[in-house]
């Protein structure tokens, strides 16, 4: 067994991910063929290989990053990886949904779209845009979930393992109940698998919005319109479920709309 795969059964044992393996073993082979020692490999050359593979900023950090690694291992402490300053990628603008989108979408659909109940899809939407719920939590959703009279549902959470109560609006209660009581409840509360989630998503509302949607955009969406109705970040954060409050604040960055509308309403 080659270094390298010990250092992959160490990664394994420890039950750390991969990853690092993952972009060693490419530059080992690269080394392998240019007849380089890894521990005698110079900066220009390290670059080198990562811009002959057109790697993205964030490829290129988890290359320095998996060779960092590799020399703890071998605990070898000096090393050029450790002297190439990691890229900072660029700031990624968070995309969301807005309530007038989905209001429109809602509308879209309920007048050209007949292989989907427009009804389901409205609550669904409206429903979904006001928890923040993710579509997974969508899926494992049952109507004994509902409190009706005090307007909240538990969720259980896929990604934590974990189960919480969050609320919905009053006026969506009206909405739920016409379509409980109009359709049995078969595969989940809302009688919707994935797939329709994500032609609903995908096809229908991408067709009449004209932009790329995915059903975690309602989530951004949701985050957004909680926080300029005044809803405070941590209560945010406890609502999806977030455990940094830092995950939060990324889902309620202001954008420039944003900023310009509440310059003006508050200075003028």
């Amino acid at each position: 067994m080659n270094n390298l795969e010990q250092y992959k059964t160490y990664l394994q044992n420890i039950q750390r991910s991969l990853c690092y393996y993952n972009y060693l073993r490419p530059l080992f082979n690269f080394l392998e063929k240019a007849n380089i020692d890894f521990f005698a490999i110079s900066k220009d050359q390290l670059a080198q290989y990562s811009a002959d593979k057109k790697y993205s900023e964030n490829a290129f950090n988890n290359l320095i990053k998996a060779c960092r690694d590799y020399c703890r291992y071998k605990q070898v402490t000096i090393h050029p990886a450790f002297e190439i300053k990691l890229i900072k990628p660029p700031t990624r603008v968070i995309e969301y949904l807005t309530l007038e989108e989905i209001e429109k979408s809602i509308r879209y659909i309920s007048t050209y779209n007949g292989s989907l109940n427009s009804d389901k899809i409205a609550v669904l939407l409206y429903f979904m845009f006001y928890t923040g719920v993710r579509k997974s939590e969508i899926l494992n959703l049952k109507r004994t979930s509902f409190d009706m009279e005090k307007c909240l549902v538990k969720i259980y959470e896929e990604k934590t393992k974990q189960e919480k109560i969050i609320p919905f609006p009053h006026k969506l209660k009206t909405k739920l109940e016409k379509f409980f009581y109009s359709e049995e409840e078969n595969e989940n509360a809302f009688n919707i698998s994935l797939a329709q989630i994500d032609y609903l998503f995908r096809n229908l509302m991408r067709k009449y919005l004209g932009k790329n949607v995915k059903p975690h955009l309602t989530r951004h969406g949701a985050g957004r319109y909680l926080q300029r109705q005044g809803v405070p970040a941590t209560v945010v954060q406890k609502m999806f479920g977030h455990k940094s409050i830092l995950t939060t604040l990324r889902y309620i960055e202001p954008d420039q709309k944003m900023i310009e509308e509440t310059y003006r309403e508050k200075i003028g």
